[in-house]
């Protein structure tokens, strides 16, 4: 009887703890969009997140940084942020070929987030002032519908069974240990 009592009393705590956040920065957009072939360098490079990014103190946490094929960095080393959106322009170059767009952010969560993209432009020509417009990267599944089950209370329902099943070899213990007496 008591062995039903803790097991209802460990589920119950499954399910009432709440679960953990899941704020990693996720990439929404971009400008220009990743994979994109362009016939010249934009003036500048955009990227924006699910949710507002953290800046800790004066430090420069988040950065934007764009780079040619030969690794050279074509960014004017200015990147600026707005909530969730990040900004850096681009020097004038009349390079052609792959860029690569990397970043480090800080999400919410205050965990650091590091990744990149790349965009090819095919034709060499001053940096212009129109941008192409930014297009909605797709998005996870898991990410739209939520964690599943598993995810959010997986780790929770393994330690409360661990925890029943210890509760119960302790129980067991004890009344062997009543019977001997």
């Amino acid at each position: 009887m008591r062995l039903r009592r803790v097991f209802a009393f460990a589920v119950f705590l499954t399910f009432l703890w709440p679960p953990s956040a899941q704020a990693h920065a996720e990439l929404v957009t971009s400008s220009p969009p990743v994979g994109a072939h362009l016939n010249a360098l934009p003036s500048h490079v955009t990227v924006t997140f699910d949710g507002n990014l953290l800046t800790i103190g004066g430090a420069k946490t988040n950065t934007l940084m764009v780079t040619d094929a030969n690794g050279n960095e074509v960014d004017a080393k200015n990147s600026r942020l707005s909530g969730a959106t990040l900004t850096v322009d681009l020097n004038p170059v009349s390079t052609t070929g792959e860029f690569v767009v990397s970043w480090r952010v800080v999400s919410g969560d205050g965990h650091p987030e590091q990744s990149s993209y790349r965009f090819t432009v095919n034709n060499p020509s001053a940096i212009t002032s129109p941008t192409p417009t930014p297009t909605a990267l797709p998005t996870p599944t898991a990410t739209a519908n939520g964690p599943t089950f598993w995810a959010r209370y997986g780790t929770r329902v393994l330690l409360v069974f661990g925890l029943v099943i210890a509760i119960g070899i302790w129980i067991g213990f004890e009344r062997a240990r009543r019977k001997a007496r």
